[in-house]
């Protein structure tokens, strides 16, 4: 008996440890989870401290809904800087309002990559990038980014953007009234007086 147990610790000390997902991975899981409004999946991917943060918080769901809202439906990976413990992406993107840009912070955490900060941003939200200032004697010419530009990776996730009649963009504020609610496709509280 004594010696099948060695035997088996033996076999076991050979099989290599299944390999952890690399920063790229975890981050498309997290993305297609959130576009997903699957709350329990995005928490999985998220470091500890996120995590206990979260936990408190009233209303995770609307939260990961309107985060959706503000991820670019296709995206890729234009930087990675990666140590042994800490790693950072630069993003880039095509939302439903145009070019976005992207960066997501992880840390290692029981030897799997967790995100730990993550955002996006739309490009051309002051300017039309169509019709770029002059450039001044001296300066380095600027590389538009539009849509047909940018090289993207689908996201097979459904989406939980509602469109609607409205002009005006959905833009995430500390405090939102009704109408910002709806435009970012939310459905306000209502309340029993």
């Amino acid at each position: 008996m004594g010696k099948i147990v060695v035997a088996v610790l033996a076999l076991l000390a050979a099989v290599p440890a299944a390999a952890a997902d690399d920063p790229e991975t975890v981050y498309g899981k997290l993305h297609r989870a959130t576009l997903a409004g699957n709350v329990d999946e995005v928490l999985a991917y998220a470091t500890a401290g996120k995590r206990k943060e979260m936990a408190s918080l009233p209303g995770k769901e609307d939260m990961v809904r309107m985060l959706a809202m503000t991820l670019p439906k296709s995206w890729s990976v234009t930087s990675k800087d990666a140590s042994a413990r800490k790693a950072h992406l630069e993003l880039r993107g095509v939302h439903d309002s145009g070019p976005a840009r992207g960066s997501a912070d992880f840390v290692k955490e029981s030897g799997a990559w967790k995100v730990d900060e993550w955002s996006w941003s739309l490009l051309a939200q002051a300017k039309d990038a169509a019709q770029p200032e002059p450039m001044k004697p001296g300066e380095a010419p600027v590389t538009i980014v539009t849509p047909e530009t940018v090289s993207t990776v689908p996201v097979d996730a459904p989406t939980l953007r509602k469109t609607s009649a409205e002009a005006a963009p959905c833009v995430i504020k500390p405090v939102m009234s009704d109408d910002d609610l709806r435009r970012c496709g939310a459905n306000p509280p209502k309340y029993d007086n």
